[in-house]
């Protein structure tokens, strides 16, 4: 049997090339399998927390700097809003940074509302402010509370939280709840924390 030294030297050589070439493919698919397995776990991370954009419910109109009126329009609520934000479907109308006027003898801001798609109530947020001009000074009062509702079928007001109200005279109550007629001076609490009366 005839066997050629160079064999022997080269044989030795091929089995490294060939060991390199398999390391090589070895280290290449899982390079390949890691990214695919990243790119997979981007995406369904991705798609958990965004809506698509086909399915977001986008608003009918979007104002900013506006005036918005609800209520009776013999005796209206106009709002004066940074931003309004107006969806249909019977979706409330959002505000921010409102300002408010009821004629002569109301006024007051708050820091959002929602406006309900009858344009009939409201419910007033953060920081609510509401002043009733009386016919005297000591007639007047200053309402401050977190969270109103303003109901103009009734042209009420209501307070499940706590609410402080000062009257011009100096009268001061502080109160946890607030049922209240402004034109008609009624103001029914449901609990009074404190008070101090002129």
């Amino acid at each position: 049997m005839y066997c050629s030294l160079n064999y022997f030297a080269i044989a030795p050589v091929g089995w490294y090339i060939c060991y390199m070439k398999a390391r090589n493919m070895a280290c290449l698919l899982l390079v390949v399998l890691s990214l695919t397995c990243l790119m997979l776990f981007s995406s369904c991370k991705r798609a958990s927390s965004e809506i698509p954009v086909g399915e977001q419910e986008l608003p009918d109109m979007e104002l900013r700097n506006a005036d918005y009126t609800l209520g009776d329009p013999d005796r209206p609520l106009v709002m004066h809003a940074s931003s309004i934000t107006i969806y249909s479907g019977g979706r409330d109308t959002v505000m921010t940074d409102i300002s408010f006027t009821q004629g002569t003898e109301f006024s007051g801001s708050c820091r959002s509302a929602l406006v309900a798609s009858d344009n009939k109530s409201a419910r007033l947020s953060g920081d609510v402010i509401i002043r009733r001009t009386g016919e005297s000074e000591d007639d007047n009062v200053t309402i401050q509370a977190q969270d109103v509702v303003w109901d103009g079928h009734e042209d009420t007001l209501s307070c499940t939280g706590e609410v402080r109200l000062e009257y011009g005279d100096g009268t001061v109550i502080k109160a946890e709840g607030l049922d209240a007629k402004l034109d008609e001076d009624y103001f029914e609490f449901g609990r009074i924390l404190e008070g101090t009366l002129i």
